[in-house]
């Protein structure tokens, strides 16, 4: 073939490489909503302009949308398109049968038998292991507890469903966070309540907003939203059946009814409470929820065809025990569960408020509280014949207040009570230390900044020390008493050892000193030789640096070993780019070699021929 036929091959293949929106929909026959969704639960998004290669920009606009030759193949392989084309035909059915023919068996029928789709294969593409899925759980946690709290509206987009799986999932993942004390960082913003859990040494933060009367603008579209949700709520029920398995907890958990009915969200999965209110309340069942979600996906408990009365608690738990899913090996399990609990051991939250009792009055957002109090070890207590505290108990060391909300009923008050604002709990868990509660008394009016424990960046470091200075006093108050209740042998041993370390100390920084000197002189020897006759250039012999170039090539040597136990842990995808990576920088380097050694025999050519001609 003649060369311009090939060039022309060659660029009819670079330009098939992208496709505009409307060719694929042609070719997969697919509708816009349709193919959104597939790509929404795909994670395939359209390429952006600057993206396409400059010598291809030309025959593009910049109005369209394009997506590349490999993602139409992977959307073309998808098994969820025929899905969709099913129900598109048992759509037309229903609406044939119901006005044409006015068969309502047949419809009945139909309704039964609707086709369903299910979005399990995708998430195990996208994460083939589970610290993938965890990586991604902050927008979705975030985008889950905003949706819950909207009213259903078919007409907006706004699905009953959704709202309510939203709102059991949200409870869920609250109740696991502090039943296995992982909160570690809290902020209150403009925004709603900011909250940091630890999962698998690995930082999930999520937003839950503030409760208000929300309102909904009809320009938002809020059926993209749900096909969203739709793929967050799958992705987040297959991370919390794995981490339930992991603590050796059965999911679902149980709930309570009468718990249920005075809406206290997570606290009603609790089983003090549960078995609480059979006390308190021996007449009144309990109802368990149901093995099956409201969209049909089987969850770990098998239905119980007899379930047993509300009085005996513990048949239930020895069933709930027995169940096991089947198909999964023992031996993962276990060794997920020491990388589970290898930071426990030196975690300090676990136990920040034990031995203490906290009064959450009306006022106060109970669910966030409660949230990290009993993460931390601490009890509560509120408004309600539910609650295991009572307001007036002796119990009760601290009561959550605001200085405008409820004042405190002169018949239950208590001197030994500390009445304290909400904001106290917040910096008392990102100090990690019980602070004094006169600062953030009912009565203070101006309340010590609330800084985000996010923020890590040196700009806010002086900003930050003028509101630690009373922490660091108390610090050095507890480590002064602990060094006078020491012994005298204790300190006498101490002191010794420390004189004698200061010495070496001293005698290191010495050393040091003059063989920083020495390297010096030899720079300056070096310098001048050059400048003198570059020719007769001769380097000064550098007795005192041998050994700092053995500690380096020792400190070299484990460096790369230390690399090539990291490469073994990666994947091979990150080794094939960590090698790449490493050729590039070869080249680098023999490149600018190269242009060093041609400079330096130019310099040396160029002082032979002076002296020649002199």
């Amino acid at each position: 073939m003649h060369i311009h036929k090939l060039r022309k091959k060659a660029k009819k293949k670079k330009e098939g490489k992208y496709l505009t929106k409307k060719s694929i929909l042609k070719k997969l026959f697919l509708k816009e909503r349709e193919f959104r969704k597939l790509c929404i639960f795909k994670g395939i998004y359209p390429k952006d302009f600057k993206e396409i290669p400059l010598k291809l920009r030309s025959k593009f606009y910049k109005q369209k949308v394009y997506y590349s030759k490999n993602d139409f193949q992977k959307l073309a392989h998808e098994k969820i398109i025929q899905d969709f084309r099913k129900i598109t035909t048992c759509l037309r059915k229903y609406k044939k049968y119901k006005v044409a023919l006015e068969d309502e068996e047949r419809c009945k029928n139909l309704i039964k038998n609707f086709p369903k789709y299910t979005l399990d294969h995708i998430i195990k593409e996208r994460f083939p292991i589970f610290s993938y899925a965890i990586e991604e759980l902050d927008d979705a946690l975030s985008a889950v507890v905003a949706y819950s709290l909207l009213p259903s509206n078919e007409k907006l987009g706004i699905l009953n469903r959704f709202v309510t799986n939203c709102e059991k999932i949200k409870n869920h993942f609250h109740y696991y966070v502090y039943k296995t004390n992982r909160i570690k960082k809290g902020f209150i913003s403009v925004k709603g309540y900011y909250l940091q859990a630890e999962i698998l040494q690995k930082k999930v933060t999520w937003l839950i907003p503030h409760t208000f009367t929300p309102y909904l603008d009809k320009s938002i579209d809020f059926s993209l939203i749900t096909t969203f949700i739709e793929y967050y709520i799958c992705l987040l029920k297959f991370v919390l059946f794995k981490l339930y398995k992991m603590h050796n907890m059965a999911y679902p958990p149980e709930q309570g009814e009468l718990l249920k009915s005075e809406k206290l969200s997570h606290l009603s999965y609790d089983e003090g409470l549960i078995a609480l209110c059979r006390e308190k309340f021996p007449g009144e069942t309990t109802q368990v929820d149901s093995g099956l979600s409201s969209d049909g996906h089987l969850l770990v408990q098998s239905p119980q065809e007899g379930a047993p009365p509300a009085g005996e608690p513990s048949q239930s738990e020895e069933h709930r025990e027995e169940v096991k899913p089947s198909g999964l090996p023992k031996k993962e399990s276990e060794d997920e569960e020491i990388k589970h609990n290898i930071d426990e051991q030196n975690d300090t939250l676990k136990d920040l408020f034990k031995n203490q009792v906290y009064y959450i009055h009306t006022d106060m957002p109970l669910d966030i509280l409660s949230l990290i109090i009993l993460s931390c070890g601490g009890a509560i207590g509120w408004n309600s014949p539910y609650s295991p505290y009572q307001l007036g108990d002796q119990k009760i060391t601290h009561e959550i207040l605001e200085p405008y909300g409820e004042a405190p009923q002169k018949g239950h008050q208590k001197m030994e009570n500390m009445y304290v604002q909400p904001q106290y709990i917040f910096d008392c868990l990102n100090r990690k230390k019980i602070l004094p509660c006169s600062d953030y008394s009912v009565d203070v009016k101006n309340l010590p900044v609330h800084l985000s424990p996010f923020i890590e960046d040196d700009n806010f470091k002086n900003f930050v020390k003028r509101e630690e200075y009373a922490i660091n006093k108390l610090l050095n108050e507890e480590a002064e008493r602990n060094g006078l209740n020491r012994d005298a042998q204790e300190t006498t041993t101490h002191e010794h050892g420390q004189a004698n370390k200061d010495d070496e100390l001293l005698k290191s920084d010495d050393e040091v000193s003059k063989e920083k000197l020495q390297l010096l002189r030899n720079a300056c020897l070096n310098n001048q030789m050059e400048l003198e006759d570059e020719d007769n250039y001769v380097p000064v012999e550098e007795t005192s640096t041998k050994d700092t170039q053995k500690a380096k090539e020792v400190q070299s040597a484990k460096t790369r070993e230390n690399i090539q136990r990291h490469k073994i842990l990666l994947s091979k995808k990150k080794r094939k780019l960590y090698t790449r990576i490493e050729n590039a920088e070869r080249k680098q380097k023999m490149t600018i070699d190269k242009f060093i050694n041609k400079t330096r025999e130019k310099k040396l050519a160029g002082g032979a021929k002076k002296k020649k001609k002199n």
